[in-house]
């Protein structure tokens, strides 16, 4: 069988081309891994308010609170706060794979330190999340830092 080339037959092979390709996108945007920020991101867009105030209460301690790694990591909360008197988390936020998270309860040492090992954190970017309360007031301290 002879096929007879003209521009039927040209544009006939491009639209299967390009049906082709398009199939192909399609199945490869399936296999995509999508990082969000967090599974329930619209009901933490609703709670922004809350957050805005978090930081500015936490605002005028912010330069205070510091995070240093060497053979541990340290967590330093600023020294206004009394250790005993604070409730809260300590989120090791991953941007680039959200299932390599870690959260901790905050628990301070008398200087208002926390200590964690380096065994559970993998090589790359990390944001630290402090939030917590003390004496009914909301704090939330934020510092990237790289492993």
């Amino acid at each position: 069988m002879k096929i007879n080339w003209n521009w039927g037959t040209g544009i006939f092979i491009t639209i299967v081309l390009m049906i082709a390709f398009m199939a192909f996108m399609v199945s490869k945007t399936f296999e995509y891994k999508i990082n969000k920020v967090t599974e329930e991101y619209y009901e933490e867009g609703l709670k922004h308010s809350e957050q805005m105030n978090r930081l500015i209460n936490a605002k005028a301690y912010a330069k205070e609170f510091t995070v240093t790694h060497t053979d541990v990591c340290t967590i330093h909360i600023p020294d206004f706060f009394i250790a005993k008197k604070i409730d809260g988390n300590i989120l090791f936020f991953r941007p680039s794979d959200y299932s390599k998270d870690l959260s901790y309860t905050i628990k301070l040492d008398t200087n208002n330190n926390q200590v964690f090992t380096l065994d559970d954190f993998y090589k790359g970017k990390y944001v630290v999340k402090a939030n917590f309360s003390y004496l009914g007031d909301d704090y939330y301290f934020e510092e990237d830092i790289i492993f």
